[in-house]
């Protein structure tokens, strides 16, 4: 008899479980990282890293949560002609105007590998 225990990547489920009862509504979005696929066969297993409810936008391909969208908003805008004669305080307040105007989906998130 094979008293081999196998190894899974969430073997406690009860924290997503509640995660997912308590908020039926939310979206379920899944992030794997590169240790998920070795591009050795078409599906492997990976560890869960983290789960919980954010709230996340996307942008230029990416899902960003609010601070890394104002870091990487703040770092593209930050060469454009129509931002040059503002003070660091305007261009401050300009971009947390653009974040308080984006759109965030809350979610469950799910981070593998």
């Amino acid at each position: 008899m094979n008293t081999k225990k196998l190894n899974c990547s969430l073997n406690n489920t009860t924290e997503l479980r509640n995660l997912i009862i308590e908020n039926p509504d939310l979206p379920l979005l899944i992030f794997c990282g590169e240790d998920a696929w070795h591009d050795e066969y078409p599906y492997e297993q990976a560890d869960v890293g983290k789960v919980g409810i954010q709230e996340l936008t996307l942008y230029d391909n990416y899902w960003l949560d609010k601070d890394d969208y104002e870091e990487e908003l703040a770092n593209d805008l930050s060469d454009e002609e129509e931002y040059k004669n503002m003070s660091d305080e305007e261009y401050d307040q300009m971009i947390k105007q653009k974040v308080t105007d984006t759109e965030f989906v809350k979610a469950v998130v799910i981070y593998v590998g």
